[in-house]
């Protein structure tokens, strides 16, 4: 008789028996409580979704199945429901019934309608419990047994094993115990309303589900309560993995709304953004949930922050469940962002501690490195480049942010170290780290490797040359500040020099020995360029270069152009779109004056927020259509850097220096928001809050500040090309103010010293024709067709715009004040809108992209001559 025949008749004779088990450990129902970034749609299994904190994570997918880890540990896999109407043998599995998933920061619910019962399952996972509960809600007509089934596993993340497990149905928990011969690690899971039902080896671990029942009877005994599931384990004695079993059962709703009030907290204390932008903005504030989700706290090794989270199915790391150094210093570029510094010093102070004798920083640390000798029997832990001088770039951004001269000055021997080891990597002499010596830098495998400096690695040590003159500036080190400031500007003059590719426009990819650049066209340049690395005009006509089509998708920018022997657009490094690169790009279009194309990409990761794991951001898409590899991992620190660091930093413009006691914002916003709301602005212990308007010829800026008693505050909103600034008032004062010209923006900038309470900036302006952002969405599975803007040129009367379209099809550009003008060529106005018309080509691909080049003339009446610059009120 078949496994499968025997578990039919066991349930169904369970079935007839229901009056003999009691419904214990009922929880009254208690509201769960509405969330303004609520998450709804209808489910689709086997799309991924997580409920984790510090200790214990549930990764699964929309249909309730999942696997559950207690860090470092994975208890069990394969976890699903499935139900059972009354006498019925036949299972109703829940993957098959599961109609909608709702998510909250502090809990994701999955609804299960049949035509004779809804069931509501609820995940919560408590911020600092090794576990976790859900909460079932049944609504049934008839008598129901709800069947929970899973494999036990208990074995610690790759690389580390384990051996001799088993597991039984503890009677008196009313949970199976999964543990192992050693007696130190442990997994439970149960219901106290369950009954275990499976058979289970002595001394190992089935191959077939185990399974417990909840049988009711009477689905009015359940109606007002929720019947609830506990998962607890980890490492450790088993008195403490039971004592946490126990604890969840105590006070359920308590653990429930003490993680709702933390969410609420952690949202309400970081930075906020209010924008026209509905969708923008939920992304942003997802984004936070996102990152603190990533932060574990290890038993043996500390609390840190891993690179992302993801399903690990048979296998053994979930996702990029490992501490990543260089992911931690690139996403500490965000938190600082949001101005959630207290976990920047956490996992600076994480990473410090893993720093070889030689100064290197650590590339990779598994969270099984309490099972194995991780450093001498394993090579992945300092195979990067580029993690040492981040780890510097990460501590100069921090310091900047906060004031942190404590937490510099404890670090600053970890600094040397790693500052001297970056030196040493200079094998030629060129004043940039060598890939060869230091180790990898953009890619990890393929011919892109066997290079001597590549342009990643190579823009990171040139700023951290900047940030440890400044670090050591501050810590009194004069000789080593001058030495730093010497190796900055060399490198600088390098960066420019060496990977400029005149015959392609573009900083090159990288360089080999005998200093000939790769002629790859790829966006990892962009990183020097955010920094501002780049001198003009070649960085811009580098960023007109990577806005063609072959580069730039509607869903981000791909890792090499289309038109490279080496293109695969499923290819890790050699096609593929990262989020995480184009959080890079994104930033540097907005640094250099392109914010049309930064909000193109701002948009797009925006979006990824939504399609896939609700709330979070993909590990790396396709480069052939909006669609993420089956490997990619669902959950992605870096990733989610890609909606947080391009709006923070580019589109809103928001940074400052402590030391300097400077506040800056620099909004790059569409020319038709009427209004931005910024609360919570903080550097240091000043904070801000941002009230930004336009209309009708002026901007008008309101700043509250708190705290920030001789700090001044730098106002540079930008402007189209071809807008005349008039006057700039501070407190209904006129005030200096100079104007920049920067790609095809006009920037009038004003300086001026913060006061308590409230000040007023208005800025009056002549405005102008401006293009607004294409309004194309790009859904999942859809390839490249969106609008693409190339080049935008302003003179006194005209305006040219180059773009790239999909060949044969109309795009169409918004415009304002279309009443100024005269006459298009390259288009046709219709309203305030230009309706482009892209040629068909007798032999174009299936993604043909041909350029279109439209004039608008400008009635000359509206030209008015600006002022002379007067003298700028401006640090360098």
């Amino acid at each position: 008789m078949t496994i499968k025949i025997i578990r039919i008749i066991l349930i169904g004779f369970l079935l007839t028996s229901t009056r003999a088990y009691a419904l214990d450990g009922l929880i009254p129902t208690f509201p769960l409580q509405r969330s303004d970034i609520e998450l709804q749609r209808l489910a689709r299994p086997g799309t991924p979704f997580d409920k984790v904190g510090r200790k214990f994570a549930i990764l699964g997918d929309e249909s309730g199945t999942f696997e559950a880890w207690a860090y470092p540990l994975k208890l069990l896999r394969n976890f699903e429901f499935s139900f059972f109407v009354r006498e019925s043998t036949r299972p109703i599995y829940g993957r098959d019934i599961v109609r909608t998933i709702s998510v909250t920061p502090a809990a994701t619910t999955l609804t299960y309608v049949y035509q004779s019962f809804t069931v509501t399952a609820t995940f919560i996972t408590p911020l600092e419990e090794p576990g976790a509960i859900i909460l079932l809600k049944v609504d049934s007509d008839h008598p129901l047994a709800i069947v929970c089934g899973f494999l036990p596993v208990l074995q610690p993340m790759w690389p580390a094993g384990l051996g001799g497990q088993y597991a039984y149905w503890h009677d008196r928990l009313k949970a199976y115990v999964i543990s192992e011969s050693t007696g130190k690690n442990h997994g439970l899971v149960g219901s106290p309303a369950a009954q275990g039902i499976s058979y289970t080896p002595a001394h190992m671990l089935s191959d077939t589900p185990n399974e417990f029942k909840i049988v009711i009877a009477d689905p009015q005994e359940v109606r007002d309560a929720y019947i609830p599931i506990y998962l607890a384990g980890g490492k450790g004695e088993w008195k403490s993995v039971e004592a946490v079993y126990r604890r969840l059962q105590e006070n359920p709703r308590h653990l429930y709304e003490q993680t709702v009030q933390y969410y609420r907290r952690l949202r309400e204390n970081s930075l906020q953004v209010q924008t026209p932008d509905f969708r923008l903005n939920l992304a942003f504030e997802w984004a936070k949930i996102s990152y603190d989700n990533l932060l574990v706290d290890n038993p043996d090794l500390g609390k840190g922050l891993v690179a992302g989270l993801g399903a690990s199915g048979k296998g053994g790391r979930p996702g990029f469940g490992w501490f990543f150094g260089g992911d931690a210093y690139i996403n500490s570029f965000s938190l600082n962002a949001l101005g959630i510094y207290s976990t920047v010093r956490d996992v600076l102070a994480f990473t410090r501690k893993w720093q070889r004798q030689d100064g290197k920083m650590a590339h990779e640390l598994s969270q099984a490195a309490g099972y194995v000798d991780w450093w001498n029997d394993y090579h992945y832990g300092y195979i990067h480049g580029d993690t040492t001088p981040f780890y510097i770039v990460a501590m100069y951004d921090y310091y900047r942010c906060t004031g942190d001269l404590e937490f510099v000055k404890q670090s600053w021997e970890s600094l040397q170290k790693a500052y001297r080891w970056c030196l040493s990597t200079d094998a030629n002499g060129d004043g940039l780290m060598d890939n060869r010596k230091a180790g990898l830098g953009a890619s990890e495998y393929g011919d892109f490797t066997g290079v001597e400096t590549d342009v990643y690695l190579a823009a990171v040590w040139t700023r951290a040359n900047l940030g440890m003159q400044y670090l050591a500036e501050a810590v009194g080190e004069s000789k080593l500040a001058r030495q730093a400031e010497s190796h900055y500007q060399r490198a600088r003059e390098a960066f420019r020099r060496k990977f400029w590719n005149p015959e392609q426009g573009v900083y090159a990819y990288a360089f080999n020995a005998d200093g000939q650049v790769v002629q790859e066209i790829s966006p990892w340049c962009t990183v020097g360029l955010m920094w501002e690395l780049g001198e003009e005009p070649n960085a811009r006509q580098c960023l007109e270069r990577l806005s063609r089509a072959d580069v730039f998708t509607d869903w981000g920018v791909r890792m090499i152009s289309t038109t490279s022997r080496y293109f695969q657009p499923l290819n890790y490094n050699y096609g593929a779109v990262w989020p995480f690169v184009g959080s890079w790009a994104a930033t540097a279009f907005f640094k250099n004056g392109f914010p049309l194309q930064g909000m193109a990409l701002l948009n797009a990761n925006a979006q990824h927020t939504f399609d896939n794991s609700l709330g979070n951001v993909t590990e790396v898409f396709s480069g052939a259509r909006n669609i993420w590899p089956q490997e990619a991992v669902s959950h992605q620190g870096f990733s989610t850097a890609g909606v947080v660091l391009p709006l923070v930093r580019g589109l809103l413009g928001l940074e400052g220096d402590v030391r300097a006691r400077r506040l800056e914002f620099r909004p790059q916003f569409p020319a038709d928001w009427p209004a931005v709301h910024i609360p919570n602005f903080r550097l240091g212990e000043a904070s801000a809050d941002l009230r930004y308007t336009r209309r009708d010829g002026n901007i008008q800026l309101v700043v509250t500040a708190q705290g920030a008693k001789g700090f001044t505050f730098r106002f540079a909103p930008a402007l189209f090309a071809g807008t005349v600034v008039q006057s700039v008032t501070v407190n209904g004062q006129p005030a200096e103010f100079r104007v920049e010209k920067r790609g095809y923006l006009i920037i009038p900038e004003v300086t001026f010293p913060l006061q308590e309470g409230e000040s007023r900036v208005d800025i009056r302006f002549a405005p102008t024709v401006a293009i607004l952002p294409p309004l194309r969405e790009n859904r999942v599975g859809e390839r490249n067709r969106g609008l693409k803007i190339v080049r935008i040129q302003r003179e006194e009367r005209t305006l040219t715009v180059v773009t790239e379209g999909l060949a044969g099809e109309t795009g169409w550009l918004r415009v304002t004040h279309p009443e100024q003008i005269v006459r298009v060529q390259g288009a046709r106005l219709q309203g305030n809108t230009l309706e482009i018309l892209f040629l068909a080509q007798k032999h174009g691909g299936l993604d043909s992209f041909v350029e279109q080049t439209i004039v608008v003339e400008i009635n000359p009446k509206f030209q008015i001559p600006n002022p002379p610059v007067r003298d700028p009120l401006r640090d360098n």
